[in-house]
């Protein structure tokens, strides 16, 4: 089946995430994957959701009451189970985007508002110490709790009175602001595997290998057409890119050895979309791409030809899609 979380902002939001099955076609008894239930804590403009075993952590990125919750499975559904972490205990956590659960226990974070990849630790639900590699580069430089990857620009709205030193790019990621002054382009999706972290830079237009947990940056996988870098995923050995600013999707084969230096990614599905967003590989080894404004997915073969609409009519603005195999 899959998963399809929403916008979720506005009167007509979904505040939830879409069941969808195999076919495109809804999921006729709870449809919508998490329970609703007094006790919970209300849900504000779902983003990235991570699942592990029976749990499923989900960023919530409203700016008033950003935070990281936890739901548990129940049957068909999940229920609220816990905040994992809050910008109470981590202030730097403001409008997150994506979270991942890194197999040495720490969750990571990344923040749209602060331009940063927060690692934190859920035992104590407290920052993990600023990365190492910044603390060394930047010995008097003052980082927001809990940094392992910092911006380009410390002096950003949400950072306060005490603003973070800036890190110059390439170390530092990329940041537009609009004319209020608040990112519009910042750090997006992001990935860990094998002990390395991967960060879709979407002002640089790059995605970024740090090393975990020094806070090192490793590599920059870079293409002609990659705009815009905002969804990751892996399949495989294999890191695909969404990129909204050129409508594709970009590949990269990761290699045994740790990556380093510039790298090219290739082209998988070339100029094909209208703003993407989330995106998955099939069971049958398709692509399956959602269209923001069109509100629709669409489904492409593994060598990016065209193959239709696979769910069109969505109720709201799709934001992260994910395929999850029927339980046995």
């Amino acid at each position: 089946m899959w998963w399809v979380s929403y916008r979720g902002e506005g009167k007509a939001g979904i505040e939830n995430i879409g069941v969808f099955e195999d076919d495109g076609a809804p999921r006729k008894k709870h449809p919508l994957l998490l329970d609703p239930s007094p006790d919970a804590h209300p849900l504000h403009i779902a983003r990235g959701f991570a699942q592990v075993g029976d749990d499923l952590y989900i960023a919530n990125a409203w700016r008033r009451d950003s935070h990281i919750a936890r739901y548990h499975r129940c049957g068909d559904t999940f229920r609220f189970a816990d905040l994992v972490v809050t910008s109470k205990q981590v202030s730097a956590m403001i409008h997150p985007f994506d979270v991942e659960l890194g197999d040495d226990g720490r969750i990571y974070v990344s923040c749209q508002d602060t331009n940063t990849v927060l690692a934190i630790l859920p035992a104590t639900r407290k920052p993990a110490p600023v990365a190492i590699h910044l603390r060394k580069s930047f010995p008097k430089g003052n980082f927001l709790p809990g940094t392992l990857v910092a911006s380009s620009q410390g002096s950003l709205p949400e950072c306060g009175d005490h603003s973070p030193l800036d890190v110059p790019a390439p170390q530092g990621l990329g940041v537009v602001l609009d004319v209020h002054g608040r990112p519009r382009h910042s750090v997006r999706g992001i990935i860990v595997h094998r002990r390395n972290l991967y960060v879709a830079d979407e002002a640089g237009d790059v995605v970024k290998i740090f090393e975990l947990p020094s806070g090192r940056l490793l590599a920059h996988i870079k293409a002609r057409k990659l705009r815009e870098p905002v969804h990751l995923i892996l399949h495989g050995e294999t890191l695909y890119i969404g990129a909204p600013g050129s409508g594709s999707i970009f590949a990269y084969d990761i290699p045994k050895e740790s990556p380093r230096g510039q790298l090219d990614a290739y082209v998988v599905i070339d100029g094909k979309l209208k703003a993407p967003s989330g995106f998955a590989v099939g069971p049958d080894g398709d692509f399956y791409v959602a269209e923001r404004f069109k509100q629709r997915v669409r489904r492409f073969s593994a060598t990016g030809k065209k193959k239709g609409t696979f769910i069109e009519g969505l109720p709201d603005i799709p934001e992260f899609l994910i395929y999850v195999p029927d339980r046995p």
